[in-house]
């Protein structure tokens, strides 16, 4: 049985705001760091051609001088309500969300495609000390982590947010589904104590390494929900749980905040096996699945417009409102890498 647990939404905007941290934070921020910059001051459209509606229903404005990729900027909240609301309600025309949010699935939004590597990978992968792991506890980690896509990581997402369904139930079935529930490896023997992070994401994936764990012969102690970063990394390390999911760059900057987090998982988990060397912990390998930031518009704004890939943003004709957190101007994954990456104008 999994502990109570605080309403759903309450930990989505807890799990917007620890993501949030590593996309779009700077790099000694973590999963618990809330936004506190001042809003930056918005001076709405600064050509006297009168607004337009796109056929999603947001207010947009023709660029002067037939500029393109041209934005203006409304901060809102990191990846949670406020931000989707203003999507749906067309206040809005590209949203700043995380690629595993349930919301995009639900709501036929399309998430551009980060065509020019802006956004740091994010792989899911278990972090577990080294004393506990052992050839079998592996194969079955790596054996759960392998199946595991954003798509799937998406949808276990949707059946506990939208569906309402316990994140054992969810993990179960999909285990089920995978072929890994019961475990049909090598049994694993001992006990293990389990960690998770505090939004339900994190809580969903724990189970999956709990429940085939389980299957497997091993006595497990759930820690769920135990906080933030900053209080179930040092957990790990103190011997205080055995393992539990944690993201590839968030983790790495969290460890090295000088570090450059490779694109490529294998050698970003590489890495990170290297930094965490002396601490007694290790990770093993990593899911496709990741929740990372990603650039959102409506069905209609996309097709309107012809956008598959952030860099399509680049020849829109028309001033669009890009909604995300209000630090976004100050962030190398926001509004500083938009602009030097993909070479889209921010009317100041």
């Amino acid at each position: 049985m999994t502990p109570n647990r605080p309403k759903f939404v309450l930990l989505a905007v807890l799990m917007a705001v620890g993501l949030i941290a590593a996309g779009c934070g700077d790099s000694d921020d973590d999963d618990a760091a809330t936004a506190t910059s001042a809003a930056p001051e918005t001076s709405g459209s600064e050509t006297s051609a009168a607004p337009e509606t796109t056929a999603g229903g947001a207010s947009t404005t023709a660029a002067a001088g037939g500029e393109t990729g041209v934005f203006e900027f409304r901060p809102l909240d990191v990846g949670g309500a406020l931000t989707k609301e203003a999507l749906s309600a067309g206040d809005i025309d590209v949203a700043l969300l995380f690629t595993s949010d349930a919301d995009i699935a639900i709501n036929d939004w399309v998430l551009l495609e980060d065509d020019q590597g802006l956004q740091q990978i994010e792989n899911l992968t278990p972090a577990i000390r080294t004393e506990a792991v052992t050839p079998e506890i592996e194969a079955l980690l790596n054996a759960v982590s392998e199946p595991l896509t954003t798509a799937e990581l998406t949808e276990l997402n949707r059946q506990v947010t939208q569906d309402l369904m316990e994140p054992a139930d969810v993990a179960g079935a999909w285990l089920e589904a995978q072929g890994l529930l019961p475990w049909s490896g090598d049994p694993v023997d001992g006990s293990l104590t389990v960690g998770s992070t505090n939004f339900f994401e994190q809580e969903i994936v724990a189970e999956l390494y709990s429940l085939a764990l389980e299957s497997a012969g091993a006595t497990i102690e759930r820690q769920f929900q135990l906080g933030a970063r900053e209080i179930v990394a040092p957990a790990l390390e103190a011997g205080e749980i055995d393992l539990y999911p944690e993201y590839l760059g968030s983790y790495t900057l969290f460890v090295d905040g000088t570090a450059t987090v490779p694109s490529d998982p294998q050698a970003a988990a590489e890495q990170l096996r290297e930094l965490l060397a002396d601490r007694g912990v290790t990770v093993l390998e990593p899911a496709p699945a990741e929740d990372r930031n990603g650039l959102v518009v409506t069905r209609e704004t996309a097709d309107q417009f012809g956008l598959v890939t952030t860099s399509d943003l680049a020849s829109v004709p028309e001033v669009l409102v890009l909604g995300g957190p209000p630090e976004c101007p100050e962030r190398d994954f926001c509004m500083i890498g938009l602009t030097d990456v993909y070479g889209l104008t921010f009317q100041q």
